[in-house]
């Protein structure tokens, strides 16, 4: 029944409803005793209902859904970050989130940061700078999924007049793949 009921409210937040659960986003918060099928659609409907007076309280609860033992509850939640800071534009306010996020040093999840910075810095140019660092010393190995190379490439391509070391890194990145 609980996954029904969520289907339905994911479905009616799909249709303009998100205004309707938006002082109860609490109730959709995730317990650990639930099945990964109802974590994923509250992580959807919450992503939804994020709105300006409860997002903080949102991304905090996301921000603890990265430590999840279940690396696809964590990717999850990172896309949910990222779906809701670009949709609110309130990146500004929380560059300090994703790069607790990447300060975790754990593959799959720079993977999925690499993912949704892309997205994020298509809209916010400005904030490559907060990440030049991160992005100069990142190891083309360590990545295990495609997305995230090509997320990867197309940052430093778009920003290669900013992140110093990006000639380097795309010529490396382009020795790995020959030798393959």
């Amino acid at each position: 029944i609980c996954y029904n009921v969520i289907s339905h409210i994911y479905f009616l937040c799909l249709k303009g409803g998100a205004d309707f659960f938006k002082l109860d986003f609490k109730q959709f918060f995730l317990k650990f005793d639930e099945p990964s099928y109802i974590k994923f659609l509250k992580l959807d409907v919450i992503s939804l209902i994020a709105s300006e007076e409860n997002v903080q309280e949102i991304l905090t609860e996301l921000e603890e859904y990265v430590s999840d033992a279940n690396s696809e509850i964590a990717k999850k939640a990172i896309r949910c970050f990222g779906d809701i800071v670009i949709r609110l534009d309130n990146f500004e306010d929380n560059i300090s989130i994703i790069k607790n996020f990447l300060a975790l040093k754990t593959d799959y999840i720079t993977c999925e940061c690499l993912q949704v910075l892309k997205n994020i810095f298509r809209k916010y140019k400005e904030a490559i700078e907060e990440f030049e660092d991160f992005l100069s010393n990142i190891t083309f190995e360590s990545m295990t999924e495609i997305e995230a190379k090509t997320a990867y490439i197309w940052i430093l391509g778009e920003f290669g007049s900013q992140i110093e070391m990006a000639p380097y890194i795309l010529e490396r990145m382009i020795e790995i793949q020959k030798d393959l």
